[in-house]
């Protein structure tokens, strides 16, 4: 039985427990498995990082988070990072490298659909320290927003007002309503937004808008994500699951969350 007094390994349990609460086990199937792919994906977003990459290390990091104990792999991350290794090389190389890895030990039956999913779920773990430790950055009004609508909702009245009157704040906004999962993520690689909106109504929408944010911390997780809409007043408990930076209910809220943006505290959502 895994060490349940593992603190590393006592949150993503919980995290997991609480998500199966409130979605389908398909769901949350399908969260673990967009991790894998969209991590395996952000290889490409530093060359060569790939080339450079020792595979033991890799070899190590998924029997890591594959194991009863999988804290071996924040000693090797820390050790990478004390190499001189910056963080996105250490996501790119290494993390992005792991999910490719146990995306492949899946296909070739060395490991379960079950263990490859638990281990997805703790390279998202690391995703969220390796993010805690990046440095604050200052965002102006020129650069990229992005208000999208989660996909299943179909109210985009609130988006649209949101978005002029941040423009008429001075923001650089777009929108992007009644478009899928796939499109919204190409969106936010098409304009390189340094913060995401995405609004949802609520209990409908859930599975979608988890699956949103999942994929985005695991593609990029730099970006600022903030979550609006009903469901921050409706399903408080399982906004919190997500762990966006900021969770509004108000478009005052939301231009209070950009102006402390805007003066570099990106830690304070």
């Amino acid at each position: 039985m895994p060490d349940q007094s593992d603190p590393d390994l006592t949150i993503t349990l919980s995290r997991v427990s609480a998500l199966r609460s409130a979605l389908s086990e398909d769901a949350l199937n399908d969260l673990a498995r967009e991790v894998v792919i969209r991590m395996a994906q952000a290889r490409t977003r530093v060359p060569g990082a790939a080339e450079q990459t020792q595979s033991a290390v890799i070899d190590r990091l998924c029997a890591s988070v594959l194991s009863d104990d999988p804290s071996d792999a924040r000693f090797i991350l820390n050790d990478l990072q004390e190499s001189g290794l910056s963080l996105d090389r250490l996501y790119v190389g290494y993390l992005a490298e792991a999910a490719v890895r146990l995306g492949q030990m899946w296909e070739d039956s060395e490991a379960s659909f079950v263990q490859v999913t638990v281990a997805a779920w703790r390279l998202y773990e690391l995703v969220h320290d390796l993010r805690d430790r990046l440095p604050p950055p200052r965002i102006t009004r020129a650069e990229q927003v992005l208000f999208a609508l989660v996909p299943g909702e179909e109210h985009s009245l609130g988006v649209e007002m949101a978005a002029e009157l941040f423009r008429q704040h001075g923001w650089d906004v777009s929108t992007l309503v009644n478009a899928d999962h796939d499109q919204i993520l190409a969106e936010i690689d098409r304009l390189a937004c340094v913060v995401l909106g995405l609004s949802s109504g609520g209990e409908s929408s859930a599975e979608a808008l988890a699956r949103l944010v999942l994929a985005v911390r695991a593609a990029n997780p730099a970006i600022h994500v903030v979550i609006s809409g009903q469901v921050v007043r409706d399903q408080p408990d399982f906004v919190r699951l997500l762990a966006p930076d900021s969770a509004v209910a108000t478009v005052e809220e939301a231009l209070a969350v950009m102006a402390r943006l805007s003066g570099g505290d990106l830690r304070k959502g």
